[in-house]
C-alpha cells in the first residue's frame, strides 16, 4: 500500500449529471436506466457505452454507488462518471462506495449533490495493477455474496410456500 497515492476525487474520475427520462418516454428494453438509489428500470436505448458507475445525486440515497458491466442510461437523479481518467471502472465503484457523501450535501428540503463540490474529496489511489487485482477480488467476492442472497431469497420463498399449503390444508395453525 505504499505505492497508494492521495489525489483530489476529480483527479481520480470526472462527474457528471444524468439526464431526463420521464415515464412517458421509457420503451421496454434491456439497458439499465440508473437512478438515485441504483437501477430503477429498463429501456430500449442507451444513453452512454459500458461499464458505468453512477451515485445517488438527490434524495435519501445521495451518495449511493452503482455499477453496470454494460450500456446504461444514467437519470439526473445520479452523478455518472464521465471520465474514468485511466483508473478501473469497478475498482472506481468500489471507492466512491467508501466516501461518506452525506457532509456534502447542497440542498436543503431534499438532500443532493453538487458535482462541483466534490472534486477536493481525498481519495487513495493505487496503480492500475493493484486496481485490477483489487477489482477482480472484490468483484468476484460481490458476485458471491449477490448468488448466496438470491439462494436465501428462494430458499425463504420456498418455506413460506410450503407454511402457506399446509395452512390452507388445516395441517398447522398460522398467526393468531
Amino acid at each position: 500500500m505504499n505505492s497508494w497515492v492521495m489525489k483530489p476525487l476529480g483527479a481520480v474520475i470526472e462527474l457528471q449529471r444524468g439526464h431526463d427520462l420521464p415515464f412517458e418516454d421509457r420503451r421496454v428494453g434491456v439497458v439499465p436506466i440508473i437512478g438515485s438509489f441504483g437501477v430503477t428500470g429498463f429501456h430500449d436505448q442507451a444513453k452512454y457505452a459500458g461499464p458505468g458507475v453512477a451515485i445517488g445525486r438527490s434524495g435519501a440515497s445521495i451518495g449511493r454507488a452503482t455499477y453496470v458491466e454494460g450500456d446504461y442510461w444514467p437519470l439526473n437523479t445520479a452523478l455518472f462518471v464521465k471520465d474514468f481518467k485511466g483508473n478501473v471502472p469497478y475498482w472506481t465503484y468500489l471507492a466512491l462506495r467508501r466516501i461518506d457523501f452525506t457532509g456534502f450535501n447542497s440542498g436543503s428540503a431534499q438532500p443532493s449533490l453538487n458535482r462541483n463540490f466534490l472534486g477536493d474529496i481525498p481519495v487513495m489511489v493505487p496503480p492500475r495493477q493493484e486496481q485490477e487485482a483489487i477489482a477482480e477480488v472484490l468483484g468476484a467476492l460481490d458476485d458471491k455474496i449477490a448468488v448466496n442472497a438470491k439462494i436465501a431469497e428462494t430458499a425463504d420463498e420456498l418455506v413460506r410456500a410450503m407454511f402457506s399449503s399446509l395452512d390452507n390444508q388445516g395441517t398447522i395453525p398460522l398467526g393468531s
